[in-house]
């Protein structure tokens, strides 16, 4: 997925936790930096970002001993994806000030974001040592471990809870965390405790999102997921996290508006999949995944398919499908003079063994497939053929 803007906002503590020389101009430099960056992402942000660059270069050139304009300057750089320029400028403050702990945090930031995850680790230890009582420091740290040491990575987080029990971006890191070991109930009570608004990153807010999604908590899926496509508006993946949350919800207005977005990015060439996965849904023992196809294509062309995967008593699974096609060979063999497609609703097994259940002239809607769909899977429409062939 290619790095936002969002994704670089790294957040520093509060001006006045850090003991470092600021002069007014400076201060109001940051404030401007900060309200910018969490702004929405567009061309207003990046003017933003430009408008202070092109203020405090000059600044820079002025009074090059002072270490806060380096420092403030890099962030500009980093948030304008001009890596090596920020770069220069966090090891220009770093040298003038090497005892401050939020120089080494955006450090840490630039450094993760290059790739040099072992450097970023060195510079965010370095920040909770000077700086031991900053929660946000060890929960960092924390979520910067978690894929390299994760039993360090469990004690910054629980480091980071002792120092601020509140903390949401460390609480949503330890939940996660946990999650990958397997230990799902302990996951889950500490994802509870993370908001849409922390932790910040939005692939973080999107795990979090999935991992209520997959425990059936919709409502909270969904906030997760609106704080994720907040940040990712054009992430397609995302969007159609909203279209299957809002059907879970059955709020289909809003439903129809994420899925209108999506189709909107199909159009502009923006997603890279033939199909998204539109409903996840349990009917019986059945668990059912919908696939959309965005466009009829080919001699096997679809719109929908109906995945399941019912569990068996003895643990095993069986997996089958139903879809609703609109294939070659069938609509060549229309009345002359028909003017309408031909779509039909066929189950599939495994070994391509097919019964066909009903045939539609058009493309009948999502709500009434949907419903034909749940009436197979409870037995209650029987099929009106069955073959079973190979595809070449």
């Amino acid at each position: 997925m290619t790095l936002s803007v969002a994704c670089r906002t790294a957040a520093p503590v509060a001006p006045d936790a850090v003991q470092v020389a600021r002069t007014p101009a400076a201060t109001e430099w940051e404030k401007q930096l900060d309200a910018i960056r969490f702004s929405p992402a567009g061309p207003a942000q990046q003017q933003g970002f430009v408008r202070i660059q092109q203020e405090l270069e000059p600044a820079v050139q002025k009074d090059p001993a002072n270490a806060h304009l380096h420092y403030l300057l890099g962030r500009v750089y980093y948030y304008l994806i001009r890596d090596a320029e920020a770069g220069r400028e966090f090891d220009r403050a770093l040298s003038l000030a090497p005892d401050v702990a939020e120089y080494h945090y955006l450090k840490a930031h630039y450094l993760r974001t290059a790739g040099d995850v072992r450097g970023a680790i060195a510079e965010l230890t370095r920040t909770t040592e000077l700086a031991p009582l900053t929660a946000k420091y060890h929960a960092v740290l924390g979520e910067t471990l978690m894929s390299e040491d994760p039993d360090k990575a469990r004690s910054a987080l629980t480091q980071a809870l002792a120092v601020e029990p509140d903390s949401a971006l460390a609480a949503g890191h330890l939940g996660l965390l946990l999650l990958e070991q397997g230990k799902d109930a302990e996951a889950l009570q500490w994802l509870a405790r993370a908001t849409p608004e922390e932790p910040r990153d939005p692939m973080t807010q999107y795990n979090i999102g999935q991992a209520f999604q997959n425990q059936g908590d919709h409502p909270r899926a969904l906030a997760h997921f609106q704080s994720a496509a907040m940040a990712m508006p054009e992430d397609w993946r995302t969007l159609a996290k909203l279209v299957q949350e809002h059907a879970a919800l059955k709020q289909f207005p809003e439903r129809d508006a994420a899925r209108a977005r999506l189709l909107k990015l199909n159009d502009e060439g923006k997603v890279d999949s033939p199909f998204f996965v539109r409903e996840q849904f349990q009917e019986g023992t059945e668990k059912v995944m919908v696939a959309e196809y965005f466009k009829l294509e080919g001699d096997w062309a679809v719109r929908y398919v109906f995945h399941m995967e019912p569990a068996r008593p003895d643990g095993t699974s069986h997996e089958w499908r139903l879809s609703l096609g609109s294939y070659e060979f069938t609509n060549s063999a229309r009345p002359p003079g028909s003017k309408e497609r031909l779509f039909h609703f066929d189950a599939y097994e495994s070994d391509n063994s097919h019964l066909t259940f009903a045939f539609f002239d058009g493309e009948p809607s999502y709500e009434d497939t949907r419903a034909l769909a749940v009436a197979v899977l409870r037995g209650k429409v029987k099929p009106v053929s069955g073959t079973r062939f190979t595809r070449e």
